[in-house]
């Protein structure tokens, strides 16, 4: 599948979700896409009631919890392989405030491309950066990933165009990777401990 064809499959999975959303029932959404089935993609709703009837609806808030939780997905995915599979999450965004505009070039790309979590967090009360609602559509084959992100308002509204990357499935690791080797907690939860 090309890149392109990943970005479609991305945003008619965002689409499903901003449904859920205005539904008010929206915790996350996996779905399956097969070239050979008419529509191929497929949402995988049973096994998505099941995570949430047996990890509970803030089960995406844990680190224990999403650990299993993206476990029993990777088995469902492993047992009967998708031509791509589509995991959507709502997750935080953060965006540059005003005040972040008078950082030079070198601290503002710093802190947009070298920062992690923490340091999003810490920006946010030093007034640099705002938290935002994201929905975040990770759509992988075999071969590719493409990461889908659509900024929300409070009402639940697209804002802006997705931020959207591509990139090969072996340059991909963590909780969402569904092919190839997979996620380690173990190995995770010593790298953060350093």
């Amino acid at each position: 599948m090309t890149d392109a064809e990943l970005q479609g499959i991305a945003a008619q999975s965002l689409n499903m979700a901003k449904r859920d959303l205005g539904r008010g029932g929206f915790n996350f959404l996996l779905a399956a896409y097969n070239l050979c089935d008419q529509p191929p993609l497929h949402r995988m709703d049973k096994i998505e009631a099941l995570v949430i009837e047996r990890l509970g609806e803030n089960w995406l808030n844990n680190g224990r919890t999403k650990d299993i939780g993206f476990a029993v997905l990777r088995q469902c995915i492993d047992t009967l392989p998708p031509d791509a599979v589509v995991v959507v999450t709502m997750c935080n965004g953060f965006s540059l405030t005003a005040k972040a505009q008078e950082l030079s070039r070198a601290e503002l790309m710093k802190l947009v491309n070298d920062s992690n979590h923490d340091r999003h967090h810490e920006a946010v009360k030093e007034g640099l950066m705002e938290v935002c609602d994201v929905l975040l559509a990770t759509v992988q084959t075999r071969e590719r990933v493409c990461m889908y992100q659509q900024r929300l308002d409070r009402r639940g509204e697209f804002l802006g165009k997705p931020d959207t990357k591509c990139f090969p499935q072996e340059g991909f690791e963590g909780r969402l990777k569904m092919f190839g080797k997979h996620y380690d907690p173990l190995k995770y939860a010593h790298a953060h401990e350093a």
